[in-house]
């Protein structure tokens, strides 16, 4: 079973040097803030690090009190058994409805349950597609 919802994404782009990630991290543990999902990636000069969390407002004022640029984005997430085939199941029922995927990142919750974090082109009709 996939449930799919909206949710919010904050993003942070800094200059990538070695222990960004663990300031970035003191920041969110300060506040006693959970993460639901994180991926953080290099670009050039710059460290991209993108979280969800379900106390997104608080993790956003916590970032900006840092005075890091960041940024907030709608992404999607879908709940769903962890088993073989549900990447492909997703992806499928997305390019059915014409639907072009942006970034996915996923991680497993329990044993028998995974998260999927991801953007679309349409994420109001992705979500959609994907629940029904």
């Amino acid at each position: 079973m996939i449930k799919a919802k909206l949710a919010k994404e904050a993003i942070v782009r800094l200059n990538n040097r070695v222990g960004v990630l663990a300031q970035v991290a003191k920041s969110i543990a300060e506040k006693g803030i959970k993460l639901d999902a994180i991926i953080a990636t290099v670009d050039g000069q710059d460290a991209i690090i993108q979280m969800v969390s379900n106390e997104h407002q608080r993790m956003m004022n916590a970032l900006r009190e840092k005075h890091w640029e960041v940024q907030e984005a709608k992404v999607i997430l879908v709940e769903c058994e962890n088993q073989a085939g549900q990447l492909q199941f997703i992806t499928e029922k997305l390019a059915q409805e014409k639907i072009d995927m942006l970034y996915l990142y996923a991680t497993t919750v329990k044993v028998d349950q995974c998260m999927v974090v991801l953007s679309t082109t349409n994420n109001d009709w992705a979500v959609m597609a994907l629940n029904s």
